[in-house]
């Protein structure tokens, strides 16, 4: 009896880890969608593009190593994907990011992977829950930066690598 209730709590916590990023949460069992009209969009104008992508590099590579936490948002805590995106564009650029991958996906503009630069989005579908449930900055050379999962830290990976290939959603910029 108890192995059952341990196998199923590691389970849940499991499915957890692997959606963190999406963060929809249930309602009634139902999956709870935020209204992608709410999300309202984000475009950077106060620095142009090349500037900006270089800032968000510094910040970013800055953060490699840096403990995986799901839900955190700060270099004391760890971050969790999403977290770490919007840590970097506002510490970099002074730019607030909606809080999930799914948001920051409705307020950024879907780019051609032809015009992606460094310090754009590249998003995923790791999740069942949530199409957009994983989100990392273009970092050049087919290579991004992401929190990836728990027990992980901040990393660069290929966009070419299997998994990352198979669910990779497309690019997106705020610029």
């Amino acid at each position: 009896m108890m192995k059952s209730g341990f196998t199923a709590a590691l389970s849940i916590f499991a499915a957890l880890i692997l959606a963190a990023c999406g963060a929809s949460g249930k309602k009634h069992g139902k999956p709870v969608q935020a209204a992608q009209s709410k999300v309202k969009p984000v475009r950077i104008t106060h620095i142009d593009r090349t500037h900006g992508s270089q800032e968000i590099m510094i910040q970013s590579m800055g953060l490699i190593g840096t403990p995986y936490q799901w839900g955190g948002s700060s270099t004391t805590t760890g971050f969790d994907c999403s977290g770490m995106i919007q840590y970097v564009y506002k510490t970099a650029l002074g730019v607030n990011l909606p809080r999930t991958a799914r948001d920051m996906a409705a307020a950024s503009r879907k780019i051609p992977d032809r015009q992606l630069m460094p310090g754009d989005l590249v998003f995923f579908n790791t999740s069942s829950r949530t199409k957009y449930s994983h989100v990392g900055i273009y970092i050049g050379n087919g290579e991004f930066i992401h929190a990836p999962s728990s027990g992980k830290t901040i990393q660069t990976e290929k966009l070419s690598k299997p998994y990352y290939a198979k669910n990779y959603l497309g690019a997106h910029t705020f610029f």
